[in-house]
């Protein structure tokens, strides 16, 4: 962990309150237009809170690697690639998660994720990301014996990312700007489900337990995910922030997971679980209710009353009464929702940005944060969602800046308290500093 340098304030310097003051007093501004702009957008310090390390590899590296590998991929030319299986527009949720078997294909040693890990945080930090958790599921990629265990690829991926951020800071240091700190966490994914052949891992835990309920054995791996990252991060030093669990909702309930939440709980690993993506507002339930999640992974359902499924959920008012209290246990804890506008637009053909859950999020005050999901699966960026949701529901700077300082406010940092509130106000005032040049009120 980055400790914060004496360049790092507290509070606004008085030169900046100066330049505010005189911002002000200029001429009217589109202000609207004044935020959109490219560089405006480029310059802010952004974050990533949900963002798949295997979904976000360059395709070129993926290519590379599949012929140093021997993988068979439908095709080695980039373009065909993203005309067949990284597409700008999917029929379905499964033909989404298509290309990940090939991804993850080429991720089964030390050297590929490492390779992967300090590509995926220099494309970050390049596009201003400042600050990034990047989730994946290490039992994907772990082999079935201690030489490859989950220790082992935790360390690697740490590795590709800490060489990243310490050649960004050494730069940034060297060029005496007062910017923040280029920083990074690691959020460990478990599985809600698995089957033989979805990894070596996975393939050798079926195989010793075959005669064990499929909910027994998913909660022993999350179980067994949670205790190698409480050593990955107390004796490897690693910033591991948080467990997640990842894969189809419906049918493979969050409370199978429960017993690995707690102990993640004990163990102030911090809690985000994808809720919502594919089932409605039970879903998302289970996860503050069962598993202590303080941020919700897309949530896109939140507010949908037709998808509530329990007869007691649903009551005499047909579910009002249950979405209602959902809703304000979420704003009243500050429950934040990672919205990933791009790929839920890719998942569901049938929806237009315009009607996107967001919108219903922000008139209802639901703290949010911007993300990619998958910078190659959904070709894109930070810098392009936020663009997305700006002309999609007509953010005003305050909204913008208000989403933007969010995602760091409402990150999983490693560091101290301490360090995490001069990290946030460092970032603020450089926010507010390039709105002034930026012309932005």
């Amino acid at each position: 962990m980055s400790k914060p340098t004496d360049a790092q304030p507290d509070c606004a310097t008085d030169a900046l309150r100066s330049a505010m003051v005189r911002a002000r007093r200029q001429s009217h501004i589109d202000v609207k237009q004044v935020v959109a702009t490219e560089a405006f957008l480029l310059a802010i310090p952004k974050t990533d809170l949900h963002v798949h390390l295997d979904g976000s590899m360059r395709l070129g590296t993926l290519i590379e690697l599949a012929k140093e590998q021997g993988v068979e991929l439908p095709s080695t030319d980039e373009a065909e690639l993203r005309r067949t299986v990284f597409k700008p527009q999917y029929d379905s949720l499964e033909e989404y998660l298509k290309g990940f078997m090939y991804l993850t294909a080429v991720m089964q040693s030390a050297a590929p994720l490492e390779r992967v890990s300090y590509e995926f945080a220099i494309d970050n930090y390049e596009e201003g990301v400042r600050y990034f958790e990047v989730r994946f599921a290490p039992q994907l990629h772990a082999s079935a014996d201690a030489e490859f265990g989950i220790r082992q690829v935790i360390a690697a991926v740490d590795r590709g990312l800490r060489r990243a951020r310490d050649e960004f800071n050494e730069r940034l240091q060297k060029s005496g700007l007062d910017e923040p700190l280029y920083e990074y966490g690691i959020i460990v994914c478990a599985m809600r489900s698995f089957f033989p052949g979805m990894s070596r891992y996975y393939t050798a835990l079926l195989a010793l337990h075959a005669h064990e309920p499929a909910d027994f054995v998913s909660s022993m791996a999350s179980t067994a995910l949670v205790h190698a990252s409480v050593v990955s991060r107390d004796e490897d030093q690693i910033p591991v922030v948080a467990i997640d669990i990842a894969g189809c909702e419906q049918g493979f309930e969050a409370t199978v997971h429960k017993e690995a939440f707690e102990l993640a709980h004990r163990h102030f690993i911090d809690k985000t679980v994808h809720a919502g993506e594919g089932y409605g507002p039970e879903s998302i339930n289970q996860a503050v209710r069962d598993l202590h999640a303080e941020r919700i992974g897309h949530g896109f359902y939140l507010f949908e009353k037709d998808m509530i499924k329990n007869e007691r959920n649903l009551g005499k008012d047909g579910g009002e009464r249950f979405l209602s209290s959902l809703v304000k246990r979420i704003c009243d804890h500050r429950i934040t929702l990672e919205v990933c506008l791009t790929s839920n637009l890719n998942t569901m053909p049938e929806l237009k940005l315009k009607d996107h859950a967001m919108k219903k999020m922000l008139a209802h005050h639901v703290a949010v944060t911007l993300n990619t999901d998958n910078r190659l699966v959904s070709n894109t960026t930070v810098t392009k969602e936020i663009r997305s949701a700006i002309d999609a529901f007509d953010l005003s700077p305050k909204q913008l800046k208000d989403i933007v300082v969010n995602g760091f406010k409402r990150s999983f940092f490693p560091g101290s308290y301490e360090e995490r509130r001069c990290y946030v106000r460092k970032v603020m005032d450089y926010y507010d500093r390039l709105a002034v040049e930026h012309g932005v009120a």
